[in-house]
């Protein structure tokens, strides 16, 4: 998943452009097999921004890449690629982790590596796993979660989404150095809270914005959806 932008402005985005008559955005997933297509599609049409991409599985091992980004009428990717799952792996009971033959650069190394994509029920995107740390079964709490090296924040070998008790939640590209706090809102700060083993996000500072589920907590951590299944 070709990632251009770092998850704060990414947030930022689908705050804009998404909004619902109902508190809390609708929890749709299903258990499904891996094979199929899992789409995104982000319009935000007052900064003239939008966002598609499709990845297609295939029970032959192939797979299709879409990525098309438009901003002010300019197309700044379009991306249709097609290549090979060299890989599948069950890592837990939620959890499938995907190996594609797409290759992602550490910008702090240099070295390259295979792109790895994790599906949880109907939707592919990021998995956090944790070792020492469990999510607090709180509605909100004091937690650090270093970003996943294996995706595109390997850019940022520092990177960190960070919670607080005070109910509010950022990301930090380098959490050595981070000056975000929630009274100098130098980094873009959003509410947050946990309900029913899901963390919803909220931008206050956006009128009739609702809660958004930014993760799912699993067996082992935390997963973010990125791409839905499209049911066939």
């Amino acid at each position: 998943m070709k990632k251009k932008f770092s998850i704060i402005t990414l947030l930022a985005i689908i705050t804009i452009s998404l909004t619902g008559c109902s508190k809390y955005e609708k929890d749709k997933s299903y258990d499904t097999d891996l094979y199929g297509s899992y789409l995104e599609n982000i319009e935000a049409s007052n900064i003239s921004y939008s966002r598609n991409e499709s990845y297609t599985f295939n029970s032959d091992n192939t797979y299709n890449h879409i990525y098309k980004e438009v901003m002010d009428g300019n197309v700044n990717t379009d991306i249709d690629e097609n290549g090979k799952i060299l890989s599948t792996e069950e890592i837990s009971n939620d959890i499938t982790k995907i190996v594609l033959d797409q290759e992602i650069t550490d910008g702090s190394t240099g070295e390259t590596s295979n792109l790895v994509i994790y599906k949880y029920k109907n939707m592919i995107g990021h998995s956090y796993s944790f070792i020492t740390t469990e999510i607090p079964n709180k509605k909100t709490f004091d937690l650090t979660i270093p970003t996943p090296s294996d995706n595109w924040a390997g850019s940022y070998p520092n990177a960190a989404n960070v919670f607080d008790k005070n109910g509010y939640y950022h990301s930090c590209l380098d959490i050595t150095n981070c000056e975000d706090t929630e009274d100098n809102h130098v980094g873009l700060y959003y509410k947050y809270v946990c309900k029913n083993n899901i963390i919803y996000f909220i931008d206050p500072s956006v009128e009739g914005m609702n809660w958004q589920i930014l993760y799912y907590i699993i067996e082992d951590g935390l997963f973010s959806p990125e791409l839905y299944k499209v049911e066939e």
